[in-house]
């Protein structure tokens, strides 16, 4: 074995060993689970022939019509294969070993894996066993001795997003103190509320985010970055010769094409949540106040969660492990999906939860 340099040897990850999720009923991984438009399906194939496989991506085209649609100019974007690597390029630009990084937990673990990878010394705070966040004493934390802020709004793992006003705040104060402020933005458009209004204003804030999500192309790898175009340039120099593949241009491109594709299934998704959200009232389960395609569920203090995993993995239903912070092991994360999956999911916790609720 070649040794790993020591920064690589500290890092543990998890490997997904999982037999394969195609045709599923995905509720784990807050993916899209309703079928595009046959119209949208039938443009993609009538464009995709062998010149989109034999030759290099061209994405500047793209580019623009991200920025019409954004209503951001086009020099303050950056493509990247998911924003997994959008992360990765700001910590290569940005992050020398000993920086300190405040994080928050639960957050996303590229964020943790990226500071271990350039030896960044990592402070965090954690939300606390009812799912709230001291948002004031985060801000408060922040000073000069930090080199980058983290904030994800919303939170990936709870879907609870800062006020409008807080997320405001944590980006002044971050400016004030010569801080970066890094926004993870992976569930916009399901949450209207964003920092890119503030771009203009303030030279250290850096937006991702990902066309996973509200566009529902997951299996396309592609992300982006929002930052002034100084920042851009400088992110730029890290990033891979081609930036983003040609399958997915061509595939955002038909999707910037049809927008009420991508508006459509936000707005079904959150008439979906809220069901999710009342079926858990009913039986007395608190849900977290989320505002993206997933929400967390304290089903662990009534049924034991890993059995409710179990029993739904048994009906073809694929939901999130309970969460890994002791503190929350009573919670655990669910996406959205159609109805009727849904329902499934109700109808089996709450069979489980009857059956310990007789005496």
């Amino acid at each position: 074995m070649i040794d790993p340099k020591q920064l690589i040897k500290n890092i543990e990850r998890n490997k997904d060993n999982e037999p394969s999720r195609f045709y599923k009923v995905r509720l784990d991984r807050s993916e899209r689970n309703q079928p595009f438009s046959a119209a949208l399906m039938e443009r993609i194939r009538k464009r995709l022939d062998g010149e989109w496989l034999m030759t290099y991506p061209e994405p500047e085209p793209l580019y623009n019509k991200l920025g019409h649609f954004l209503k951001q100019p086009r020099e303050n974007i950056l493509f990247h294969t998911g924003s997994d690597l959008c992360i990765k390029s700001i910590f290569e630009t940005y992050i020398n070993p000993g920086d300190k990084i405040l994080l928050h937990k639960p957050g996303y673990a590229m964020f943790f894996v990226y500071a271990k990878m350039f030896g960044a010394n990592t402070i965090t705070t954690s939300f606390d066993s009812n799912l709230k966040f001291n948002y004031h004493e985060y801000i408060d934390i922040i000073d000069k001795s930090y080199r980058m802020a983290v904030l994800e709004n919303p939170n990936g793992f709870v879907g609870v997003a800062p006020p409008k006003d807080i997320l405001y705040n944590f980006i002044e104060k971050c400016e004030k103190e010569g801080v970066i402020a890094l926004i993870d933005e992976a569930y916009y458009i399901f949450h209207d509320i964003t920092a890119a209004e503030l771009l203009d204003s303030y030279e250290n804030l850096i937006i991702v985010r990902t066309f996973s999500k509200a566009f529902g192309l997951a299996g396309v790898r592609a992300g982006y970055i929002l930052s002034q175009n100084k920042n851009i340039e400088n992110i730029y120099k890290v990033k891979a010769m081609h930036e983003i593949n040609s399958l997915a241009i061509l595939v955002i491109d038909e999707l910037l094409n049809s927008p009420d594709e991508v508006f459509s299934f936000v707005g079904e998704t959150k008439k979906n949540l809220q069901h999710f959200k009342d079926g858990f009232f009913d039986m007395s389960i608190e849900t977290s106040n989320s505002v993206g395609n997933f929400l967390a569920a304290r089903i662990g203090k009534y049924v034991p969660s890993m059995k409710v995993s179990e029993a739904l993995k048994r009906e073809g239903i694929l939901v999130r492990r309970p969460f890994a912070e002791t503190n929350l092991k009573e919670w655990t994360r669910i996406g959205t999906g159609p109805i009727d999956q849904q329902q499934k999911v109700l109808d089996v916790v709450e069979k489980m939860k009857v059956k310990l609720d007789k005496p």
